[in-house]
């Protein structure tokens, strides 16, 4: 029995040094950590036709955007019968470092006639992922 006392006196020294070593090196590692980490790695929204959706941090290059057709089409109460929702675009393009311009437009037929037919601008979702 006497034995074993020594050694439950090196337990507590011994858990002081072991911290006393850990947290120095713990504090140096967070201190030394990217202001990017704490940066969120995601961020998503809504953006009309035209208007531009800018990184939170970094570059154009460090993240990936996904865009998808919001609101695209138009209600005409009592006149839906010739109404045609013919296509829609949607799509990012770099503006520059730090930023993309989205296009988002659908093609709509308000009557049978051709000559009626244009662009209308949308809105889109995005999302920004960073890689």
């Amino acid at each position: 029995m006497t034995a074993n006392r020594p050694l439950r006196a090196l337990r507590l020294p011994a858990l002081l040094l072991l911290l006393a070593l850990v947290l120095p090196a713990c504090a140096r590692f967070r201190a030394s950590a990217s202001p990017a980490n704490a940066q969120p790695r995601s961020v998503s929204g809504t953006v009309r036709h035209g208007e531009r959706v800018t990184v939170p941090y970094g570059t154009v290059q460090e993240w990936d955007i996904l865009v998808s057709p919001a609101q695209m089409g138009t209600e005409e109460p009592r006149s839906e019968a010739d109404n045609r929702l013919l296509a829609f675009r949607v799509l990012a393009t770099v503006y520059d470092d730090r930023s993309w311009t989205v296009t988002a437009q659908y093609r709509f037929a308000y009557s049978p006639n051709e000559s009626d037919i244009h662009w209308v601008p949308g809105t889109a979702h995005y999302l920004l992922v960073r890689q």
